[in-house]
């Protein structure tokens, strides 16, 4: 009877703990979808963008934006702070670990990806993670950080590691290179230059903002892919957890009824047993009589 209480218990734990975890499996859900619908749709801004990038095309080759340099590259790695998420943070530290040299600078995006780095290590700077309203100030701040340590020489190229979100319960680790963006001006050569242009304050100035901007909207396209990726994981995380917990309980309940019809027949047998003892007993006495 020991065993058979033991069993009951660990099915009710079992009930519980699926129960909750279909809680958190629609919450999940319901999170996903709210941010699919609100997600920002930027391709008016983005044209805009690259109107104005096809304008200043004919920017000098020498320029830093196209030319680069040998210096230490900087990886901005985009990790989740969301609980059950751990194969999306090891995937994106493992990319970035396997790929790049111990030389690189990292900037951390969310403190469940420090977690997955070696302690100690001074070349490593944490922002905070994605919050759900995936907000423009959150590119804003990396990607002003970054963009300065380029412009200041600090860094030669700076590329993203990131979760790209193909469809739901679907993603892969993806890399962008933000700088140097030599790609953004070729895309504009070929077009026609304009012969008379006056660009105030300052052509170089004009450019360094139209560059600026464009790192941040790209950021901030990463960090809504990156959302989506993370809220989808949970889910089909949260999905495989319900299916084992319904396996586990499969099983429980197979052996539950085993023990439980095994102690009925026991049960029978010994009543039997009984009463055919009591009858060959009472036998034996009325034949002595």
């Amino acid at each position: 009877m020991l065993d058979l209480t033991k069993l009951r218990q660990e099915l009710q734990f079992n009930k519980e703990i699926g129960g909750i975890i279909n809680v958190l499996k629609g919450v999940a859900s319901s999170e996903f979808y709210r941010l699919q619908r609100e997600r920002k749709r930027l391709n008016d801004f983005e044209e805009c963008l690259n109107g104005m990038f096809s304008v200043l095309s004919s920017v000098d080759a020498d320029n830093i934006f196209i030319k680069g340099s040998s210096l230490p590259e900087t990886v901005v790695m985009i990790t989740s702070d969301l609980g059950f998420l751990g194969k999306l943070n090891v995937a994106i530290v493992t990319a970035v670990m396997e790929k790049y040299s111990a030389g690189i600078k990292l900037v951390v995006v969310g403190k469940q990806g420090l977690r997955y780095l070696e302690t100690g290590r001074e070349d490593v700077v944490s922002f905070p993670g994605i919050s759900d309203e995936v907000s423009h100030s959150e590119a804003d701040s990396v990607g002003s950080y970054v963009f300065e340590r380029f412009f200041k020489g600090e860094t030669g190229r700076i590329k993203v590691v990131f979760p790209h979100f193909l469809s739901f319960g679907v993603w892969e680790v993806e890399e962008k290179q933000l700088l140097p963006c030599g790609s953004l001006f070729e895309s504009f050569r070929e077009k026609k230059k304009i012969e008379y242009l006056i660009v105030e304050p300052a052509y170089k100035r004009v450019l360094e903002y139209l560059v600026k901007v464009w790192i941040n909207h790209v950021l901030y396209g990463i960090l809504w892919e990156s959302k989506l990726s993370e809220w989808s994981a949970r889910v089909m995380h949260l999905e495989r957890s319900s299916n084992e917990i319904k396996e586990m309980d499969k099983k429980l309940k197979f052996r539950y009824f085993r023990m439980l019809h095994e102690n009925s027949d026991k049960n029978i047998r010994e009543i039997f047993s009984s009463r055919l003892a009591v009858s060959r007993q009472n036998r034996q006495m009325h034949s002595a009589i």
